[in-house]
Protein backbone atom coordinates (compact mmCIF):
# COMPACT_ATOMS: atom_id res chain seq x y z
CA UNK A 1 0.00 0.00 0.00
CA UNK A 2 1.18 3.52 -0.77
CA UNK A 3 2.05 5.87 2.08
CA UNK A 4 3.12 9.46 2.56
CA UNK A 5 4.32 11.54 5.50
CA UNK A 6 5.34 15.18 5.75
CA UNK A 7 6.21 17.57 8.53
CA UNK A 8 9.11 19.06 10.44
CA UNK A 9 12.26 17.29 11.53
CA UNK A 10 15.54 17.90 13.27
CA UNK A 11 18.90 16.20 13.59
CA UNK A 12 21.64 16.57 16.14
CA UNK A 13 24.77 14.72 17.09
CA UNK A 14 27.83 14.56 19.32
CA UNK A 15 30.03 16.60 16.96
CA UNK A 16 30.79 20.30 17.12
CA UNK A 17 29.25 22.60 14.51
CA UNK A 18 28.82 21.36 11.79
CA UNK A 19 28.73 17.54 11.75
CA UNK A 20 31.16 16.62 8.94
CA UNK A 21 29.19 13.48 7.99
CA UNK A 22 26.70 15.75 6.18
CA UNK A 23 29.47 16.80 3.82
CA UNK A 24 31.68 13.85 2.94
CA UNK A 25 32.49 10.19 3.67
CA UNK A 26 36.18 11.12 3.76
CA UNK A 27 36.20 13.05 7.04
CA UNK A 28 36.39 11.85 10.62
CA UNK A 29 33.83 12.85 13.27
CA UNK A 30 35.15 15.22 15.91
CA UNK A 31 35.54 12.46 18.51
CA UNK A 32 36.38 9.66 16.10
CA UNK A 33 32.93 8.15 16.69
CA UNK A 34 29.49 9.68 16.05
CA UNK A 35 26.23 9.37 17.98
CA UNK A 36 23.14 11.27 16.93
CA UNK A 37 19.41 11.40 16.50
CA UNK A 38 16.68 12.36 14.06
CA UNK A 39 13.28 13.52 15.34
CA UNK A 40 10.19 13.64 13.11
CA UNK A 41 6.98 15.55 13.84
CA UNK A 42 4.42 14.31 11.30
CA UNK A 43 2.04 17.09 10.28
CA UNK A 44 0.23 15.11 7.58
CA UNK A 45 0.41 11.45 6.71
CA UNK A 46 -1.45 8.34 5.72
CA UNK A 47 -0.44 4.72 5.36
CA UNK A 48 -2.67 1.77 4.53
CA UNK A 49 -5.69 3.93 5.38
CA UNK A 50 -4.29 4.93 8.78
CA UNK A 51 -4.11 8.67 9.55
CA UNK A 52 -0.60 9.46 10.85
CA UNK A 53 -1.03 13.21 11.46
CA UNK A 54 0.37 14.18 14.84
CA UNK A 55 2.62 11.15 15.22
CA UNK A 56 6.08 11.79 16.67
CA UNK A 57 9.06 9.53 16.04
CA UNK A 58 12.73 9.67 16.99
CA UNK A 59 15.64 7.54 15.84
CA UNK A 60 18.83 7.27 17.87
CA UNK A 61 22.08 6.16 16.25
CA UNK A 62 25.63 5.22 17.18
CA UNK A 63 28.50 4.74 14.73
CA UNK A 64 32.12 3.76 15.43
CA UNK A 65 33.27 6.30 12.83
CA UNK A 66 31.85 8.34 9.96
CA UNK A 67 28.14 7.77 9.25
CA UNK A 68 28.92 6.72 5.67
CA UNK A 69 31.17 3.86 6.76
CA UNK A 70 28.26 2.11 8.46
CA UNK A 71 28.32 -0.56 11.17
CA UNK A 72 25.85 1.52 13.16
CA UNK A 73 23.39 0.72 15.92
CA UNK A 74 19.89 2.21 15.82
CA UNK A 75 16.70 2.37 17.85
CA UNK A 76 13.30 3.91 17.13
CA UNK A 77 11.31 5.77 19.78
CA UNK A 78 7.60 6.29 19.06
CA UNK A 79 5.33 8.62 21.01
CA UNK A 80 3.13 6.65 23.36
CA UNK A 81 0.13 8.75 22.27
CA UNK A 82 0.03 6.84 18.96
CA UNK A 83 -2.52 4.04 18.85
CA UNK A 84 -1.67 0.46 17.85
CA UNK A 85 -2.35 1.01 14.13
CA UNK A 86 -0.31 4.21 14.01
CA UNK A 87 2.55 2.56 15.90
CA UNK A 88 2.65 -0.30 13.40
CA UNK A 89 2.72 2.00 10.38
CA UNK A 90 5.24 4.58 11.62
CA UNK A 91 7.56 1.83 12.90
CA UNK A 92 7.58 0.29 9.41
CA UNK A 93 8.00 3.64 7.61
CA UNK A 94 10.75 5.09 9.80
CA UNK A 95 12.39 1.70 10.11
CA UNK A 96 12.70 1.57 6.32
CA UNK A 97 10.48 -1.48 5.77
CA UNK A 98 7.94 0.30 3.55
CA UNK A 99 10.21 1.90 0.96
CA UNK A 100 11.08 5.59 0.73
CA UNK A 101 14.51 7.10 1.44
CA UNK A 102 15.09 5.22 4.68
CA UNK A 103 14.75 1.90 2.89
CA UNK A 104 18.02 2.78 1.11
CA UNK A 105 19.85 4.69 3.84
CA UNK A 106 19.36 2.47 6.89
CA UNK A 107 20.57 -0.89 5.49
CA UNK A 108 23.69 0.85 4.20
CA UNK A 109 24.71 2.37 7.54
CA UNK A 110 23.04 0.28 10.29
CA UNK A 111 23.90 -3.33 11.14
CA UNK A 112 22.19 -3.62 14.56
CA UNK A 113 18.61 -2.55 15.28
CA UNK A 114 17.50 -2.45 18.91
CA UNK A 115 13.84 -3.00 19.92
CA UNK A 116 11.54 -0.02 19.47
CA UNK A 117 10.67 1.99 22.60
CA UNK A 118 7.23 3.54 23.09
CA UNK A 119 7.48 6.57 25.36
CA UNK A 120 6.34 10.16 25.73
CA UNK A 121 7.78 12.50 23.09
CA UNK A 122 7.21 16.23 23.41
CA UNK A 123 8.35 18.73 20.75
CA UNK A 124 8.20 22.52 21.08
CA UNK A 125 8.94 24.51 17.92
CA UNK A 126 8.40 28.10 19.12
CA UNK A 127 11.64 30.02 19.60
CA UNK A 128 14.45 27.60 20.35
CA UNK A 129 13.33 24.09 19.44
CA UNK A 130 13.17 21.64 22.35
CA UNK A 131 12.45 17.92 22.50
CA UNK A 132 12.05 15.49 25.37
CA UNK A 133 11.97 11.73 24.80
CA UNK A 134 10.92 9.92 27.95
CA UNK A 135 13.89 9.70 30.30
CA UNK A 136 16.26 9.18 27.37
CA UNK A 137 16.77 12.62 25.88
CA UNK A 138 16.50 16.32 26.62
CA UNK A 139 17.30 18.21 23.43
CA UNK A 140 17.44 21.87 22.51
CA UNK A 141 18.40 23.54 19.24
CA UNK A 142 19.21 27.23 18.84
CA UNK A 143 19.13 28.19 15.12
CA UNK A 144 22.10 30.24 13.95
CA UNK A 145 21.20 33.66 12.53
CA UNK A 146 22.85 36.56 10.76
CA UNK A 147 22.74 40.18 11.93
CA UNK A 148 19.28 40.65 10.38
CA UNK A 149 17.84 37.60 12.13
CA UNK A 150 17.83 35.39 9.03
CA UNK A 151 18.54 31.76 9.75
CA UNK A 152 21.76 30.21 8.45
CA UNK A 153 20.85 27.62 5.83
CA UNK A 154 22.61 24.88 3.91
CA UNK A 155 21.74 23.32 0.55
CA UNK A 156 23.37 20.64 -1.55
CA UNK A 157 25.25 18.72 1.15
CA UNK A 158 25.89 15.11 0.17
CA UNK A 159 23.86 13.47 2.95
CA UNK A 160 20.90 15.77 2.33
CA UNK A 161 20.25 13.96 -0.94
CA UNK A 162 20.07 10.62 0.86
CA UNK A 163 17.37 11.98 3.17
CA UNK A 164 15.59 13.95 0.41
CA UNK A 165 16.08 17.27 2.19
CA UNK A 166 16.07 20.41 0.05
CA UNK A 167 17.50 22.76 2.67
CA UNK A 168 18.21 22.87 6.37
CA UNK A 169 18.75 25.45 9.07
CA UNK A 170 22.02 25.12 10.97
CA UNK A 171 21.66 25.14 14.75
CA UNK A 172 23.61 24.70 17.95
CA UNK A 173 22.46 21.82 20.12
CA UNK A 174 24.68 22.72 23.07
CA UNK A 175 23.07 21.58 26.31
CA UNK A 176 21.41 18.55 24.73
CA UNK A 177 21.93 15.11 26.25
CA UNK A 178 21.09 11.53 25.27
CA UNK A 179 21.23 8.53 27.61
CA UNK A 180 20.10 5.05 26.56
CA UNK A 181 21.45 2.13 28.60
CA UNK A 182 22.04 0.10 25.43
CA UNK A 183 24.08 2.71 23.55
CA UNK A 184 26.72 5.37 24.18
CA UNK A 185 25.60 8.40 26.18
CA UNK A 186 26.43 11.73 24.55
CA UNK A 187 25.95 15.47 24.61
CA UNK A 188 25.29 17.54 21.52
CA UNK A 189 26.61 20.66 19.88
CA UNK A 190 25.77 20.17 16.20
CA UNK A 191 22.17 20.44 14.98
CA UNK A 192 20.01 20.98 11.91
CA UNK A 193 16.30 21.73 11.37
CA UNK A 194 14.35 20.85 8.23
CA UNK A 195 11.05 19.83 6.65
CA UNK A 196 10.47 16.43 5.09
CA UNK A 197 7.98 15.04 2.57
CA UNK A 198 8.43 11.34 1.93
CA UNK A 199 6.35 8.71 0.19
CA UNK A 200 6.67 5.10 -0.84
CA UNK A 201 4.95 1.77 -1.23
CA UNK A 202 5.37 -1.44 0.71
Amino acid sequence: MAWRVSGRSLELCSCRLLCPCWLSPDVEPDQGWCSGAFVFDVGEGNSDGIDLAGCKVAAGFEWPGNFWKGDGTARLYIDEAADADQRREVEAIFGGQKGGPLAFVLPAVVTKVLPTVFTKIDIQWDGDTSVSIGDVAALTLQPLQDQAGNRTQMQGALAMGAFELESMDIASSKGSSWTDADTRSWEGESGTIHTFAWSGAA
